[in-house]
């Protein structure tokens, strides 16, 4: 496991706060408040959308195709020149209420095509109109919908919310016997939705969106009627044995920093083949920002370790 292979420099907190402030105010200014915690989730959606198409600076050409695999919506994105035999499933994030496939597209392109891989992006039903484990029993289905060949060289990706529903994924397969993906990468993964790890409130300053009441009314509309500790929610309690090998990228200044640490941790303990790679002051799915240097190198990073696993 590696911490800070993205040294950029130091700053205080003070820069970092002014920074915050800075950034939270432009965004509040492009979403007119549609993000405020007291807004309609269809407002909140539409908001994250437009806020996503920031992202679109620079993604690379690609082909997009709309597809139905296992009953569910998809797309599939396919890089200008493919060099893998593999497939991606990318599990997009936004707190499990939030998000889509289009929406989250800019971060799943520059991953395929780093990769040299299409990418298949799954359109999960969202909270809170369709709780746990609806979002899980609709990856699952597009996963059983893949050819068994497909799915052992496939690599499963996710950011945050993504990430826990592609952790809560694979240990679904490997309770039911079923083939599991050839490696699990995570981006800045929310694994633990009873929000226990100290850094959602350490270092909350240094986020521009992501703070503790935002994520407790995420947290409580994916629960729905289940505990918050159950592993189909929070796979953090879930076990890691048997688990695919496994990346896990996070930012050393984001909130669910203790989120992927400690899944690295309980992985490494099980036995799984697990990286964990610390990006310094970098925050929540900083991979998705094409102006951060450290973007480019997580990226770059996801398709030296994907070659790796041969």
């Amino acid at each position: 496991m590696s911490e800070d292979p993205d040294n950029s420099g130091a700053h205080g907190p003070a820069v970092f706060g002014q920074l915050r402030r800075a950034n939270l105010g432009k965004l509040r200014r492009r979403t007119g408040g549609r993000m405020a915690l007291d807004r309609p989730v269809t407002e909140q959606r539409e908001a994250f959308s437009e806020l996503l198409e920031l992202t679109q600076i620079g993604m690379p050409d690609h082909q997009v195709a709309q597809l139905e695999l296992g009953g569910v919506a998809c797309l599939r994105l396919t890089p200008v020149e493919l060099r893998s035999a593999r497939e991606l499933v990318y599990v997009h994030g936004g707190g499990y209420s939030l998000g889509s496939p289009q929406a989250h597209r800019p971060l799943a392109a520059r991953v395929a095509h780093r990769v040299g891989a299409p990418a298949i992006m799954p359109a999960y039903r969202l909270a809170p109109e369709h709780p746990c484990p609806a979002a899980l029993e609709d990856v699952l289905a597009v996963w059983r919908a893949l050819p068994r060949a497909t799915q052992a060289q496939a690599i499963l990706a996710g950011d945050s919310a993504g990430g826990g529903l592609a952790l809560a994924l694979s240990m679904a397969l490997r309770d039911a016997g079923e083939q599991l993906p050839a490696g699990v990468v995570l981006l800045s993964p929310w694994t633990d939705l009873s929000m226990s790890g100290a850094s959602i409130d350490t270092l909350a300053e240094n986020e521009v969106m992501l703070q503790r009441p935002g994520l407790e009314l995420m947290a409580g509309r994916y629960a729905g009627g289940l505990s918050r500790r159950d592993p189909r929610v929070s796979p953090l309690f879930g076990r890691f044995e048997d688990l695919p090998p496994m990346l896990i990228q996070v930012g050393g200044h984001e909130v669910l920093l203790d989120d992927g640490r400690r899944a690295a941790d309980k992985a490494l303990a099980a036995g799984v083949a697990v990286e964990l790679q610390v990006y310094a002051e970098q925050v929540h799915v900083f991979q998705a920002t094409p102006m951060v240097e450290a973007a480019a190198t997580a990226i770059r990073a996801i398709a030296t370790w994907v070659d790796a696993l041969g």
